[in-house]
């Protein structure tokens, strides 16, 4: 004879009630195939809201008198630039001081570099690619001007070895004379 427990009744009870809830509950993966797409929503702004944006004005929010005058700089208006950089030095602080130095001394060294090259016009790339060209420019100024400086060193020095010389013979000679 079978004795029926507490025990006995309760875990096919539980079993039972398990079973039944997986049985009812809806299958995800499967209802989520059958959707519509009219039954989906998306959170994505409307275009209208978007046209009214000012996009340039949040740009040019965070622009300094520095990103002015690179950007005059890149566009080879040097007079600009260095109106735009002595207006960043007004700004005070120790590092407008340094930017401000910088971006002068290289509007000085290009301004320089197309007198003498005498080419002033805009390639017409990307501003950091024209700066970047300005730097090259201006790296080649340098490097002419340390073959310029080299060939007046070596000139210099040339003469430089012969007056020592004269200086020399003009000693000996005015030592031999007081001698006899």
């Amino acid at each position: 004879m079978h004795h029926f427990t507490a025990k006995n009744v309760f875990v096919p009870l539980a079993m039972a009630a398990l079973l039944s809830a997986c049985a009812g509950a809806p299958d995800q993966e499967h209802d989520s195939a059958h959707v519509s797409d009219s039954q989906v929503t998306l959170n994505i702004p409307e275009p209208q809201s978007l046209s009214n944006c000012d996009c340039e004005a949040l740009v040019d929010v965070n622009e300094n008198y520095f990103d002015r005058g690179v950007r005059a700089l890149a566009a080879r208006d040097y007079d600009q630039a260095s109106d735009y950089f002595q207006r960043h030095r007004k700004e005070g602080s120790e590092e407008a001081q340094r930017e401000a130095d910088v971006g002068i001394a290289f509007v000085t060294l290009m301004s320089e570099a197309v007198s003498s090259s005498g080419t002033s016009d805009s390639s017409g790339v990307d501003e950091r690619a024209e700066v970047m060209i300005l730097a090259l420019a201006a790296v080649q100024t340098l490097e002419g001007r340390i073959q310029a400086l080299d060939t007046l060193n070596k000139g210099l020095s040339k003469d430089l070895e012969k007056r020592e010389e004269a200086l020399k013979r003009l000693r000996d000679l005015t030592l031999g004379q007081s001698e006899s």
